[in-house]
């Protein structure tokens, strides 16, 4: 009886080991530093080659599209600029002056190459947002 009980007792241990092993193996894949423009040009050249995400500002008349789909823009904040590299699906509101994350490795000849790219969606709806929720401006709830 007592062998049997310490055999589940081992078996469970076993199990909860494994999966506490799982669940750290997956969630440290998918841990990934968050830098802005000016952070990771403070970082170089220690963050060559490292997995990072990126956040800036699409540089107006930065964005160009290669032949074979892919993609070319920067993006900046006030320390400075980065060019970016992508090939994937674009967000629909993917455009100039919008706040773009992005996420891959900085290479040594200093373009980001991308794998994820995320665009915010610009203050002006969620103030929109705001404004038909609350009615605002004297036209009623349903004035949008």
């Amino acid at each position: 009886m007592l062998k049997g009980k310490l055999k589940f007792i081992i078996a469970i241990a076993v199990i909860a080991l494994a999966v506490s092993y799982l669940v750290y193996g997956g969630v440290k894949d998918t841990m990934v530093y968050y830098l802005t423009v000016k952070e990771l040009k403070s970082k170089v050249p220690s963050v060559y080659g490292e997995r990072v995400r990126v956040s800036g500002n699409v540089v107006p008349g930065s964005i160009k599209h290669g032949p074979d789909g892919s993609l070319m823009f920067s993006i900046a904040d006030d320390g400075g600029d980065i060019d970016v590299a992508y090939s994937g699906i674009v967000p629909d509101i993917f455009k100039d002056d919008v706040e773009a994350v992005v996420e891959g490795e900085y290479g040594s000849d200093n373009v980001f190459a991308a794998d994820v790219l995320l665009a915010k969606c610009p203050t002006k709806y969620e103030d929109a947002e705001a404004l038909y929720q609350t009615g605002s401006e004297g036209k009623g709830v349903n004035a949008y």
